[in-house]
């Protein structure tokens, strides 16, 4: 060799990694495209509060248009609609007195029209298993709007951060016309689902058969952050959160020391090699290319690196796509070889709102009483042609949106993230949500009730002795009811001391609870109805008739309840059937209070003895069990002749919960334990979810997280020959027998794996624990440091108080089981009127079948929201076209009739969004239809 050129051609080959001209070998693989998505990931309440975040987002999507019209190569996905409403809310001219600027409106739209930018149909990311049954039928019905309007088109739905969900979504996303669906999930506390990477995409499949084709990617490092935190996609972008390239974060020691070409090599090697050693055998994979609240400018670095990419390597490609685009080239080449999957896989990240119980229990009543507030509007609007509050309706349904994405929660922030006011005021703007809403709904409620019973100019009432008042009991579901029934004195200075029933004129048995109400059993209430009751009132004030006896026990008809002078439950007995509901061997007592600091077992203290005090009357019998000076201060045991529940109301002080801290944790949990007697051989789970029961753990999804689990109103433990359920209101969240520690460990016992990881199925035993809270005392904050927090709830004083209803049986009855969730979380609404009804009893809406539920009747989506703007005054808009929601729960094919308090002119099935008709109804006079197992019926009608 001739020595002029040794050193130089040394320094050649040294140098050739430095500047990216030697490239690493990629492992052999099937996949030859990487399609890359870029979108930005957006929370309510992470980093500012919801209202904030508002007004972020719009920002965003001027920023996206902007960038998308400079850029012809530019792609980009809108990660949710909600981000859209803000915009189109602020996209005014500042000199026009018009609702919208229109030419604004068309850039976005026209972009979005022509594939450029992709819009998913989800209003958010979302705690789904949170969600309510009809708002989480209404999760598309924003896009279906946008769609009506402006002619845009989406087939897919994405849903980022949430590790997981519930198995009715493919139900609801392909019943509003979606194809797909794509999970970016975070698996950082726990797993989403075995299935990603080597069994995607796959058909995911609900109960009632409907599939959508479904993409799941996760990591710890946040799922949809994969082409940035994984795989480096982008060697030249900064992470949101550190300022620093996500390389040099998570592969310090060779910070500096790499090409942008060799971390990308380095990031698509990982990516090869995951997928390859999962059996991936399609030819492309997709990669989220997302962050938190990143800009499209982000766009730019990406372009410069798929360019470098594609310049130096040709056996895997890289291409900048929408989700669509991925998900139809796998379909079209690959549709049949693509598996199918059923199955419950929940994330279970909704356990972050029990860190605000208020708010989350007031969300939760909200999203049963919504629906049953519009469905008593609609009889209105039918009978009294007044105009259907939609406004106050749309109010509501995006309040309980907000709160129930995947940020909602009243809470203590993330370490080192949030600016302590910016907390403070997230968590104002979170009560306000909440109690707005119950304000909104209750006042819908109690307007609605009177004006559906009042009398029109054309009627005569009678005159009303001083001494007498009629009160209407409504009842909001959709079959007829014999339940209890709460009702105040009709003036502070009056005592009830007669009840009647005004249908048959016969006396009702009552009693006065300790606030002076009458407790009462009010029979056979109409399903979407009421029944009038008489009431005689004398002045006085009200006291108790409720009598106290020396005794632990109650019994009455149905149940007996025994309690020890200790005030432990002993014994709860089915007397229909002499059975014993209690596991009284159980790892815990039954209704004990559970503290865990951290992961770890601990103890609550009673300072003082507990009291026992038993009270009886002629409906009702209590316990109620006094722990003064504790943080469990008060159980109330109630039983009613003739229902077939055991009720249990439970208060915790928070002002009583110790500091949390000192174990390494910056919270505490609180459960209450419920041991069942159901054998463990065969041990089942029961999960009421929004549309049907699951049964756990058959029914999750491969290497779903087990160990615990979130229901709408019901969950039951069965081995086929005992079951039990348990009905509940405010609490929502629970944990199996085994995955939570419940034994105070010594003070000098090595540390163990936390339960939540060690725990398996089968469970080994029929022990459910209800999370109350999650309590954290203190908030580490970007500006100040730690600070104590004396609520997350500002505003909310008072206990907590969780309420649930434990009835048992044989064999598995899901119409019993969702019956009892359903009525427990819609207790019969008595309200004064003025005069007696002119009918004494009325049913507006019925279902003829007991496997099948009116979930809503509602003015079609189309006639809610007019828009336009008139020279002259309009009369007051009448509804004509209604949509009657149907669910069938049970797994029976079922013909079903409806009645309605209108003559019916034309009738159809609808999908979700009401914006495809999915076929004519020919028989209805009656309204009748039939219903698969498990289906959702959309029902439009069109009334004379």
């Amino acid at each position: 060799m001739n020595k002029r050129f040794a050193v130089p051609l040394l320094a050649i080959f040294i140098l050739l990694p430095i500047f990216g001209l030697g490239q690493e070998a990629l492992p052999a693989s099937s996949i030859k495209t990487i399609y890359i998505t870029p979108t930005s990931h957006y929370d309510f309440g992470f980093v500012e509060p919801p209202d904030a975040v508002r007004e972020r987002a719009a920002r965003h999507i001027d920023e996206v248009i902007r960038v998308a019209e400079a850029d012809p190569n530019f792609r980009w996905t809108i990660e949710s609609v909600w981000q859209v409403n803000e915009w189109l809310k602020r996209a005014v001219k500042p000199t026009s007195v018009l609702p919208n600027d229109t030419r604004k409106i068309a850039r976005l739209m026209n972009l979005i029209k022509s594939g450029r930018v992709a819009l998913s149909m989800s209003w958010g990311s979302m705690h789904t298993d949170f969600m309510g049954g009809e708002e989480l039928n209404r999760l598309f019905l924003d896009y279906a709007k946008l769609k009506g309007k402006y002619g845009i088109s989406s087939e897919f739905a994405l849903m980022d951060d949430v590790p997981g969900h519930p198995s009715t979504i493919p139900s609801v996303l392909a019943g509003s016309g979606g194809k797909y669906l794509v999970v970016g999930a975070n698996t950082f506390i726990d797993k989403a689902t075995s299935l990603a990477p080597g069994n995607v995409p796959f058909y995911w499949q609900s109960q009632d058969g409907s599939k959508v084709l479904t993409w799941v990617t996760q990591s710890p490092r946040g799922g949809y952050t994969e082409a940035l935190t994984d795989y480096f996609l982008d060697p030249y972008s900064l992470d949101p959160y550190t300022d620093r390239t996500p390389f040099e974060m998570f592969e310090p020691k060779l910070a500096g020391k790499r090409t942008p070409l060799q971390i990308m090599e380095s990031g698509v090697k990982d990516l090869l090699d995951r997928y390859n050693k999962a059996g991936y055998k399609y030819d492309a994979v997709m990669a989220i290319y997302a962050h938190d609240f990143i800009e499209p400018e982000y766009v730019t670095n990406l372009e410069r690196a798929v360019n470098l990419w594609n310049s130096r390597h040709t056996a895997v490609r890289l291409k900048i796509a929408t989700p669509t685009e991925f998900l139809k080239h796998i379909e079209s080449k690959y549709g049949p070889q693509l598996p199918t999957f059923r199955g419950e896989w929940s994330g279970l990240w909704s356990e972050a709102k029990t860190q605000s119980p208020k708010i989350s229990a007031l969300a939760r009543y909200s999203h049963d009483h919504t629906p049953a507030a519009e469905s008593l509007w609609s009889a209105i609007a039918m009978t009294r042609k007044i105009p259907f509050p939609a406004g106050n309706m749309s109010q509501l349904y995006d309040l309980m949106f907000t709160y129930d994405e995947h940020s909602g929660a009243g809470n203590t922030g993330w370490p080192q993230l949030n600016n302590a006011d910016a907390l403070s005021e997230q968590n104002r703007q979170y009560v306000n949500m909440a109690t707005t809403g119950k304000a909104s709904v209750d006042r819908l409620l109690n307007t609605g009730i009177k004006t559906l019973v009042q009398p029109s100019r054309h009627d005569d009432p009678p005159v009303v002795p001083a001494d007498r008042w009629f009160s209407v009991v409504y009842n909001g579901l959709s079959w007829t009811r014999d339940d209890v029934v709460h009702l105040t004195a009709p003036r502070k200075d009056t005592k009830i001391v007669k009840v009647s029933d005004a249908v048959s004129k016969a006396d009702i048995a009552f009693d006065l609870d300790e606030n002076g109400d009458a407790v009462f059993i009010a029979r056979q209430v109409p399903s979407f109805g009421y029944r009038t009751f008489e009431i005689k009132a004398e002045a006085g004030t009200p006291t108790s008739t409720m009598r106290t006896i020396s005794s632990n026990e109650i019994a009455n008809d149905r149940f007996s309840v025994r309690v020890s002078k200790k005030g432990t439950i002993e014994s709860l007995v089915d007397r229909l059937t002499g059975r014993e509901l209690l596991n009284l061997t159980g790892e815990m007592p039954f209704n004990e209070l559970l503290r865990v600091e951290g992961s770890d077992a601990s103890r609550v203290i009673y300072p003082e003895e507990t009291n026992v005090l038993v009270r009886t009357g002629e409906v009702m019998s209590e316990i109620l069990i006094q722990r003064p000076r504790s943080v469990f201060p008060l159980t109330r045991l109630t039983i009613y002749k003739g229902i077939g529940e055991v009720q249990i109301r439970n208060e915790l002080d928070p002002t009583e919960m110790p500091f949390v801290g000192g174990s390494g944790n910056w919270s505490d949990s609180y459960y209450f334990a419920f041991p069942m007697n159901v054998g463990k051989d065969g041990l089942k789970v029961i999960r009421g979810g929004q549309k049907w029961l699951d049964t756990l753990p058959d029914d999750y999804l491969p290497g779903a997280r087990r160990d615990s689990v979130t229901t709408q109103h019901i969950i039951g433990l069965t081995n086929g020959a005992a079951t039990a359920y348990i009905a509940h209101r405010q609490a929502f969240y629970w944990v199996f027998a085994g995955y939570v520690s419940t034994k105070v460990r010594p003070i000098d016992a090595p540390k163990e794996f936390p339960a939540l990881y060690t725990g398996k199925f089968p469970l080994p035993e029929a022990t459910l624990y209800s999370r109350a809270i999650r309590h954290g005392s203190q908030a580490d904050t970007h500006d100040l440091g730690v600070v104590n927090m004396p609520t997350v709830e500002p505003g909310m004083p008072g206990r907590y108080v969780y309420e649930y209803a434990i009835a048992g049986g044989s064999t598995r009855d899901d119409i019993a089981a969702r019956r009892l969730g359903q009525a427990f979380n819609m207790p019969l609404i008595a309200k004064y009127v003025q005069v007696p009804p002119l009918s004494a009893i009325a049913s507006y809406f019925t279902v003829d079948q007991p496997n099948v539920e009116i979930v809503n009747v509602k003015p079609a989506a189309d006639s809610s929201v007019r828009g336009d703007v008139s020279a002259s005054p309009l009369d007051p808009p009448v509804s004509k076209t209604f949509v009657i929601r149907l669910q069938e729960f049970a797994g029976r094919e079922t013909s079903a009739t409806v009645t309605l308090p209108a003559k019916i002119r034309s009738a159809s099935v609808v999908d979700l969004t009401e914006s495809k008709i999915l076929g004519d109804i020919l028989q209805i006079s009656p309204l009748t239809i039939t219903l698969r197992p498990y289906q959702t019926a959309t029902i439009s009608v069109v009334i004379q």
